[in-house]
């Protein structure tokens, strides 16, 4: 037999195989109709029309005004559609809010950014004191943002009102427009020598990013590096430089990294409270790590800090008090928005996620002696402290609250450990196989957030998050589960 007859029996395979797939596939959209009629059938359901469905997929949500520049997004949960930030949840639907600034933290569909024709905005910019517009908007943005501004100068600026520089850029941010101007990064401000590892290369894209504007958040999934982007860009920039974390295990864990690395010098590692500290120095770069508190009133005067370049970083650029433009014009241009691409590439992981609902706090604790025979690398959650000393104390594990000392060294060291919410956010164990949660700040979607989060970095495929309310902690504070189901991820609710 020649070549080219083996060439044209092979494809005459193929189609053969190509045509059983096809009546395959027909057989199976024939059962599923049959079984979808049934069962409406039996809800008194009459006239199913199939077009219909075939419309409604290519379309499966509505669209409703929520406010002057917000929309509701209303999808069947089956459908596994996901858009903006997750609001509420009924059995059957999820309700989604977007807006115009939504896109730069996790990407709304085309079509409905096509359906909502978001306007086409004027390249206003902040700058010096000034706000930049153009000769061709000068009149509309005087007439928008006035109450922002003092006087025109020229036919292509307007003076800003003293102190009122970062409500204008915050309410830009809001109608969608990134009044940034790029700063590159001076050449003479970097040192030569590289540190002692390599940037992936969407790290190494964030580098070009930060090098090309001097201002960025970095919004990227939990366990993707934005840590090690941050200790990168601290031991590469000359003069004095500045992280500033939440926590104290957090100050830890930072100290820790950049001693390892011999990159310590002329470096200040402090936590959002130590504004006094600081206020007075003047800072070639100043990182933000989990940006996302800056916007609080009682940390945003850190955004008043001398400072030549900034960087944010935050997995969870959401606020419960909707302060989420502050966190962009505290930080700067957006870059590492896209979680799919992560989650896709296996960068990062894809955690199981179950709720277990029992009926008492002594329930609580029986099952989560159940859970512990299963002996994997686990931390337990109580933002309790009285529960987690009781859940120390009866198991026989450490617990790490404020008052631990070397809290890192402990939580490596331990198969389990008990954990207060000191050790909610940014600690980083590859090790870490398994989260459970008994006590939680309420409704607190970014604390879900970051306590999921942990998982992101585990080395385990499919590391496991459980979570055990009791029936009346998950009829009060379930919407904290909505930080997870907005990323598309399953949730699992057993009740027992």
């Amino acid at each position: 037999m020649s070549e080219l007859d083996e060439i044209r029996r092979a494809f005459e395979e193929g189609l053969r195989r190509l045509e059983g797939l096809i009546e395959r596939m027909k057989a199976e959209r024939d059962r599923l109709r049959r079984e979808f009629e049934e069962r409406l059938s039996a809800l008194s359901v009459k006239g199913f029309d199939i077009e219909g469905l075939e419309e409604f997929l290519k379309e499966p949500y509505v669209l409703l005004p929520k406010s002057r520049e917000e929309w509701y997004v209303i999808v069947p949960k089956w459908v596994g559609f996901h858009a903006g930030w997750l609001e509420h949840q009924t059995r059957s639907y999820n309700i989604f809010v977007i807006n115009r600034y939504m896109q730069w933290i996790t990407p709304i569909p085309l079509k409905i950014r096509e359906r909502l024709k978001f306007p086409e905005l004027p390249p206003l910019k902040v700058y010096d004191g000034y706000l930049f517009t153009g000769v061709e908007h000068q009149e509309e943005a005087w007439r928008r943002y006035r109450r922002y501004l003092t006087r025109r100068e020229g036919k292509d600026r307007i003076r800003i009102k003293k102190g009122y520089e970062f409500q204008l850029i915050s309410r830009l941010i809001e109608d969608g427009i990134l009044p940034f101007i790029p700063r590159p990064v001076d050449e003479s401000d970097l040192r030569d020598a590289e540190p002692p590892f390599e940037l992936r290369p969407y790290q190494k894209e964030w580098w070009r990013e930060f090098m090309e504007k001097g201002a960025i958040g970095v919004f990227s999934p939990y366990g993707s590096g934005k840590s090690v982007f941050g200790t990168y860009a601290i031991s590469k920039m000359r003069g004095r430089r500045l992280v500033v974390v939440p926590t104290l295990t957090l100050k830890e864990q930072w100290l820790e990294r950049l001693r390892k690395i011999g990159a310590l010098r002329g470096v200040d590692v402090e936590t959002y409270r130590a504004f006094d500290k600081v206020k007075d120095k003047s800072y070639t770069l100043v990182v933000f790590d989990e940006v996302h508190h800056l916007p609080a009133n009682t940390y945003i005067r850190l955004a008043t800090l001398k400072a030549k370049y900034r960087i944010g970083l935050s997995g969870s650029p959401f606020r419960e008090d909707h302060r989420e433009s502050y966190i962009f014009a505290l930080t700067g241009f957006p870059v590492g928005v896209d979680w799919s691409y992560f989650i896709e590439k296996g960068i990062v992981r894809k955690p199981v996620c179950k709720v277990y609902i029992v009926g008492s706090e002594g329930r609580k604790l029986k099952l989560l002696q159940d859970l512990l025979k299963i002996p994997v690398k686990t931390i337990i959650f109580s933002d309790s402290i009285r529960l987690g000393e009781l859940i120390s104390k009866r198991l026989g594990i450490p617990f790490v609250y404020g008052a631990t000392r070397d809290r890192m060294e402990i939580l490596r060291k331990a198969q389990v450990a008990v954990v207060s919410r000191v050790g909610d956010e940014g600690i980083s164990l590859p090790d870490i196989e398994r989260v459970i949660e008994v006590s939680f700040l309420y409704g607190s979607r970014m604390q879900e957030s970051q306590r999921f989060g942990r998982l992101m970095h585990a080395l385990r495929e499919e590391p496991e998050h459980i979570i055990i309310f009791t029936e009346e902690e998950y009829q009060k504070y379930h919407k904290r589960l909505y930080s997870i189901a907005e990323r598309g991820f399953r949730i699992d609710v057993i009740r027992g």
